[in-house]
């Protein structure tokens, strides 16, 4: 039985994303516009969420498309895939599931804080999605600590952020299957505001040479909501 939902306060969710605030002189760094890139101002992205269920079509014929449960295996990873114990699954186990596989779970809420020169990206199901942090106007690391969550980097394409993120762990499976990936696993982001901002589009592609036979994409349709993200405890299976 899962607990009672608690609200998130607004300081608390300021405290969270200043834990991710980057050092100063990073953050007073002048920006940079890329070639190709325009220089009007961004979209507001602040907001709740929630991904629309499968089976709804919005205006223009928009509707989700892809999962998880679709990606294309190489040979090996597939049969790896069919020997992995079902039951140590990390969702199963209350763990974090890393974004390819957050992103695609059914009616995930989640929370955009923009914050000087990152975005927050807050789950409101924190046990598997954690929060993420979304550096802009920097690249990689050279070097990079595997973590559940991989490194995040973003920029702005006209009215879409774009964010590539690397460095993942072998902790994450890629679906419910037991789709393993490698350390090789490249994801890359497009986030845009449709139908006057109502709603986000959110377009997920997935790299992995060493597990994947091609690489894959999935759609969402997030719905802007007028309330909060609330505490959504997660209790083993």
């Amino acid at each position: 039985m899962k607990k009672p939902a608690k609200i998130l306060e607004p300081a608390a969710v300021a405290m969270l994303c200043a834990t991710l605030m980057i050092p100063q002189q990073a953050r007073a760094q002048p920006s940079q516009t890329r070639p190709g890139q325009s220089t009007a101002s961004p979209p507001d992205l602040q907001g709740v969420y929630q991904s629309i269920a499968d089976n709804v079509t919005l205006p223009g014929g928009l509707k989700n498309a892809g999962s998880p449960s679709a990606i294309p295996l190489l040979p090996g990873a597939a049969q790896q895939a069919k020997s992995v114990d079902l039951k140590k699954d990390p969702w199963k186990l209350c763990q974090p599931v890393g974004p390819f596989r957050m992103m695609a779970a059914e009616q995930v809420k989640i929370e955009l804080v923009p914050v000087s020169t990152l975005v927050v990206m807050l789950f409101e199901d924190l046990s598997h999605g954690m929060r993420r942090s979304i550096l802009l106007k920097r690249g990689h690391p050279e070097k990079l600590e595997p973590t559940w969550l991989g490194d995040s980097v973003g920029r702005w394409e006209g009215d879409t952020l774009v964010i590539d993120t690397t460095g993942f762990n072998d902790r994450t499976w890629l679906n419910g299957e037991g789709a393993q990936h490698s350390d090789a696993l490249h994801l890359r982001e497009r986030i845009r505001p449709v139908l006057a901002g109502q709603y986000l589009e959110y377009k997920m592609t997935a790299e992995d040479p060493k597990t994947l036979a091609k690489p894959y994409s999935y759609t969402r349709y997030f719905k802007k909501l007028d309330s909060e993200i609330v505490d959504d405890p997660c209790e083993d299976e």
